[in-house]
């Protein structure tokens, strides 16, 4: 499957995108004193929360739909229990050739090398979208920096969320929770989201909420697909649910070598839900087009349904 969108023209000197490669990488570890790490399987808690996070963006601002006069948008990927920011980098790279700065933290206490093990550190969902809003506090304030690499970069008007696995309800209580809500992030994707962890929240999922694309794998033996479905059905418009036939847990969004799998048809969606959602690009139902066609289930609810209407399959 291939999607082919088409960002604005660029200018003579600023092109529309660049080549994955050419994306800056780097990482920046930011510390949030106000907020404890718990001990975890026999290793001490701290009364900080460090947050090592990988940052990926183009040499300069784009001549591309995810950039504007005031900067460029930002997305924040939260990786899943046991997971790797490492592992995103072909989807971030993809991404950031398009214009976004994209920006990975890695969970103090879920990511795969936690000390004491992940396996034990579930319980710390709770605070990781405080997480997610600290770090973006962190890239606001480079950007704000005359000697930062990331100086008037950032548009603090198009900041979105991508959360795969355990980081899909990471996103779902960072928009839908009032524990943990941050406002600034106005578009969500959620990637085969572990639905059945948001109880750890407390209270109840809102319905009401930015607008979401949920994405999972028909072939996910992980988290199924029931869950994804159910969550697209319980929440308000706009909303959007792409069930990829074939796709298990990981390989639409991860990978673990070179080889990019089928990581750039996630990240051309990507790019066009938080093009439109974020910034007023209208590639997303082309976008969309491609999938359906390709053999995919998409599911689409633009707006709040009127007494007597019927929603669209």
């Amino acid at each position: 499957m291939t999607l082919v969108l088409v960002s604005c023209s660029s200018g003579p000197s600023t092109p529309s995108q660049i080549d994955p490669a050419a994306v800056v990488t780097e990482s920046r570890t930011w510390v949030e004193s106000s907020r404890p790490t718990p001990p975890n399987g026999g290793v001490a808690g701290a009364e900080s929360r460090t947050l090592e996070t990988r940052l990926w963006y183009a040499p300069e601002s784009l001549d591309a739909i995810p950039c504007g006069a005031s900067g460029c948008g930002v997305l924040l990927l939260a990786h899943g229990w046991g997971g790797r920011t490492a592992r995103l980098d072909v989807l971030a790279r993809l991404l950031a050739a398009r214009g976004w700065i994209v920006a990975a933290p890695s969970f103090p206490l879920t990511h795969d090398r936690t000390p004491g093990g992940h396996q034990s550190g579930l319980g710390d969902l709770l605070r990781q979208p405080g997480d997610l809003s600290f770090v973006l506090d962190q890239l606001l304030v480079a950007a704000a920096e005359t000697d930062d690499a990331l100086f008037g970069r950032i548009d603090p008007a198009r900041v979105g969320v991508i959360g795969h696995s355990l980081g899909g309800a990471t996103a779902i209580g960072l928009t839908r929770h009032p524990c943990c809500t941050d406002p600034r992030f106005i578009a969500a994707s959620l990637v085969a989201p572990a639905v059945y962890t948001v109880p750890i929240f407390g209270g109840e999922t809102s319905a009401i909420g930015p607008p979401t694309l949920i994405v999972h794998g028909t072939a996910d033996q992980t988290v199924a697909p029931r869950f994804a479905i159910g969550l697209y059905e319980s929440i308000a418009p706009p909303k959007i649910l792409v069930l990829l036939d074939g796709l298990n847990h990981a390989s639409l969004i991860e990978s673990a070598s070179d080889d990019p799998g089928n990581i750039p048809p996630t990240a051309e969606l990507l790019d066009a839900f938080f093009g439109e959602t974020l910034a007023g690009g209208d590639d997303l139902t082309a976008a969309l087009d491609v999938i359906e066609m390709a053999g995919h289930e998409v599911r689409r609810q633009e707006t709040v349904l009127k007494e007597g209407e019927a929603a669209t399959p």
